[in-house]
């Protein structure tokens, strides 16, 4: 015998279906549809009798015997039948309510909140009813789409005001990135920069000065002029260039020295009252004095070994020469000066060179003319004992009774010390017994320069 696998498995799915659905309704008292209610699965069923596919009934067993024990409990009631099943008892109206396609209506209707009432009845029937017109269905599918469309267009709203922020840290990174990167190219650029300029500077000066030696050569070759004399180019154990930056660490600024320098000027404005003659400046540094005798109207030149600083001088309009102080007063005329200034210059010479240098000067200065040599007193014990050999190219220190001793031996007159530049107050040791602090003050924080003034006769 052949059978339909096919056909009897949707037979057998519509007869599941059916008790089921009998089930449900026996369970009248459950507000709740059951769970496991089977979905639409027999729609596209056709008509088929299941009976003829399924096997007989099995026996109902013997009822059992009447309790007749007072203790036994009593058996539970069966629930009245409901309407469904006293219309399937119906011959008639039995045959059609038990069709699957019934039972399957019946089971959605079930479904649906509320359970099988008349109401989802009628909406099903209705459903069914517009579905079947052309197009329909459609229109149902997009009513419901844009019934959802509000969600959807704020779930869309928040992802791209998500990617729109992911999109600006991600720019923020970049551009923190790409800022960190010029920066370091553009400090890499400066230093690079920072160090050609320094080595094109190095380059310049020493160009400078192989000029100034070839020049100087020949002057000397000539025989004239008071510019020729031998060139010393750097100061003995320490480069010209370093030592411009030495003294502008430990000398101090440009207006502090300035400040100090101010105090000479009634020496050299009386002088240019009488003489016309320029004033020499030997070791003029940066030229901070020439630049306060120019302001005065004071004729002054300078002159200094140091190339670096003479570089100084003529940058700021001043006049100034490289050279040996000693050989450039050795070539000058005698009586071509109207006065001669030195600022820390003779602590840096031999005794004998000194005595040379004092000699030269009484020769060049006019009769009248004024002599300055300011240097570091030694009667200041912390300048004598530290301070002065904070600069490597001092030879030692010059006590003020010394040079006031050389200058009047050597011929000038009305010699006088002027003592300068006390320490800071705020060092000056405070007691009772001025008799200890007063001595102890003086010899620590007092005068910490001199200046030896003469006039030549």
């Amino acid at each position: 015998m052949t059978i339909d696998l096919k056909k009897l498995q949707k037979t057998i799915e519509a007869e599941v279906n059916r008790r089921e659905y009998e089930r449900a309704a026996a369970n009248a008292d459950s507000a709740k549809p059951s769970a496991r209610a089977p979905k639409d699965i027999v729609r596209a069923f056709e008509l088929i009798e299941l009976e003829g596919y399924l096997p007989p009934a099995p026996s109902k067993p013997d009822a059992p015997a009447a309790v007749t024990s007072a203790d036994e409990a009593p058996q539970a009631q069966t629930p009245p039948p409901s309407l469904y099943r006293r219309l399937r008892g119906v011959p008639v109206v039995g045959k059609y309510i038990g069709h699957q396609r019934v039972m399957h209506f019946l089971t959605r209707a079930r479904q649906r909140p509320g359970g099988a009432t008349v109401k989802n009845v009628f909406i099903l029937i209705a459903r069914a009813m517009i579905f079947r017109i052309p197009g329909s269905y459609r229109i149902a599918h997009v009513l419901a789409a844009m019934r959802h469309m509000p969600e959807r267009l704020d779930a869309l709203e928040y992802h791209i005001a998500d990617g729109y922020t992911r999109l600006r840290s991600i720019g923020l990174q970049v551009q923190n990135q790409t800022n960190q990167s010029l920066y370091t190219h553009a400090l890499a650029i400066q230093q690079n920069e920072q160090y050609l300029m320094g080595r094109m500077q190095v380059l310049e000066r020493r160009v400078r000065e192989q000029a100034l030696t070839i020049a100087q050569l020949q002057s000397q070759g000539a025989g004239t002029s008071a510019q020729a004399f031998p060139v010393r180019v750097e100061e003995p154990g320490m480069p010209a260039e370093l030592y411009l930056e030495f003294e502008a660490h430990f000398r101090g600024s440009r207006e502090m020295i300035r400040e100090r320098l101010k105090a000479n000027l009634p020496y050299f404005k009386q002088n240019a009252e009488l003489f016309s003659d320029p004033v020499l400046d030997l070791g003029c540094g940066r030229g901070e004095w020439l630049q306060l005798l120019k302001e005065e109207n004071i004729p002054a030149m300078g002159v200094d070994s140091n190339i670096a600083m003479i570089q100084c001088c003529t940058d700021a309009g001043l006049e100034a020469y490289v050279g040996d102080a000693l050989q450039y007063l050795a070539a000058l005329p005698t009586h071509s000066l109207g006065g001669l200034s030195a600022f820390h210059i003779i602590e840096h010479l031999p005794l004998d060179v000194f005595i040379r240098l004092i000699d030269e000067a009484r020769r060049v200065v006019r009769p009248g003319g004024v002599v300055l040599f300011e240097t570091p007193n030694p009667e200041n014990l912390i300048v004598g004992a530290c301070n002065f050999y904070i600069d490597p190219t001092h030879r030692n220190p010059l006590p003020p009774a010394l040079v006031a001793f050389l200058l009047k031996a050597r011929g000038f007159e009305r010699v006088e010390i002027d003592r300068r530049h006390p320490a800071d107050p705020a060092l000056l040791l405070k007691g009772g017994d001025e008799a200890i602090t007063g001595p102890l003050n003086r010899l620590l924080f007092g005068a910490q320069d001199y200046a030896a003034i003469g006039y030549a006769p």
